[in-house]
């Protein structure tokens, strides 16, 4: 029964030691504000209603789940953040697909990828559908890299025994540039692009031993997911939230 006992203590130890050893990520955000049409005010948006279309990009391959999914979390973080959102009549992803039908939408952001701009022909189709809505905004992801690195070091454990650890870094870089169009001029009214630098490291430790019995690569990714993990989602959640404050200061 003792010799049981051990591996599992062994196992346990090596548990709590990845995870007091891990940390979360952290973010660095450069915004600049490349375009401003001269008048155009916060004030405009709540007066006048707003469309979120959602994520365009032409650097990475949205599958239409994966595009609705990021619009909607895009469209959810930014109504939580905007000021006074509550007083705006705002159109969400899943709404603008109800209008305007989903083969509809789907090429209309598809054309976006290529585009990266609004053409005339839909913001007039948008204008016929929902006259009483004047903005529309998109968010496009401009580039993404992501950078992975990792390092073995050999030292002693609490419990006296050869310990291997790997220090695990990712660094995600992305741009997301947020579009945001008059439909009643069909005009651009607004740029904002934001960069942002996410870092985590991580470091995962094992007994020399135990390694391959109880706390192989396998079980750990199973139990802990990646090492230093740092999803698109998260570091397009912070930006989102960065152009909300931006946008709700103008």
């Amino acid at each position: 029964m003792n010799s049981c006992k051990q591996p599992m203590y062994i196992y346990l130890f090596c548990l709590l030691s990845m995870i007091f050893l891990t940390c979360g990520a952290s973010h660095k955000l450069v915004d600049d504000v490349r375009y401003k049409e001269a008048g155009f005010t916060y004030e405009n948006l709540k007066q006048n209603g707003l469309i979120v279309s959602g994520m365009s990009s032409d650097v990475i391959k949205l599958s239409d789940r994966d595009r609705l999914d990021y619009s909607l979390t895009f469209s959810n973080v930014l109504i939580g953040k905007l000021r006074d959102a509550s007083m705006i009549r705002i159109t969400n992803p899943q709404q603008l697909i109800a209008d305007m039908g989903q083969e509809a939408y789907f090429t209309m952001m598809e054309d976006f990828d290529h585009q990266k701009a609004l053409s005339r022909t839909w913001a007039d189709t948008l204008r016929d559908i929902l006259p009483d809505v004047r903005y529309i905004l998109f968010a496009f992801i401009a580039n993404e890299n992501i950078v992975d690195e990792a390092s073995d070091y050999v030292g002693t454990s609490a419990t006296g025994e050869e310990e291997i650890s790997t220090e695990y870094k990712k660094t995600y870089y992305i741009t997301v540039d947020f579009l945001l169009y008059d439909l009643q001029n069909k005009s651009r009214v607004w740029e904002n692009s934001i960069f942002n630098k996410a870092h985590r490291t991580e470091s995962r430790s094992s007994e020399s031993g135990c390694l391959e019995s109880c706390v192989n690569d396998i079980i750990q990714n199973i139990l802990f997911g990646e090492p230093a993990e740092i999803s698109r989602e998260e570091v397009f959640v912070k930006i989102v939230e960065k152009f909300a404050e931006d946008i709700s200061k103008s």
